[in-house]
């Protein structure tokens, strides 16, 4: 009969033992689920952060591309314009040194004929001088 008894107690505290054991596996499993239901709320978040990381990333490219494709046009431009500044300064340099030879060349010829003006009006004043001498 003590052996029945002790029995009896191990059968209860086995089952005791069981049910706590059954009640912890039914707080695990809830548990669990409730993780992975955090764990999949998680997944999706970084995959939208992902997928936005990317198109911001795409959309950086874009931009630094056009950038780049800019700059490298306004660069090129740049360049053009200076190299035809420093034509249109050497071409108005040489324009420069053309007028003042023209100019040089207009006051020389204008100086050449005052000169053949005055040798002109010396020989007619030494021509009348002469006639006046053979009158006088």
């Amino acid at each position: 009969q003590v052996s029945q008894n002790e029995l009896d107690w191990f059968h209860q505290d086995s089952e005791a033992q069981m049910k706590k054991w059954q009640q912890k596996k039914k707080e695990n499993r809830e548990n669990l689920k409730a993780l992975r239901g955090t764990a999949k709320k998680h997944s999706d978040t970084n995959e939208r952060y992902l997928k936005s990381i990317d198109d911001k990333e795409k959309e950086y490219n874009v931009c630094l591309n056009t950038f780049l494709e800019t700059s490298n046009k306004f660069a090129n431009e740049k360049g053009k314009l200076e190299e035809l500044i420093k034509k249109s300064q050497d071409d108005s340099q040489e324009c420069e040194k053309r007028a003042v030879k023209a100019e040089v060349s207009v006051l020389q010829t204008w100086k050449e004929t005052e000169m053949w003006k005055l040798k002109g009006t010396i020989a007619k004043a030494e021509g009348n001088l002469r006639v006046l001498k053979a009158l006088g």
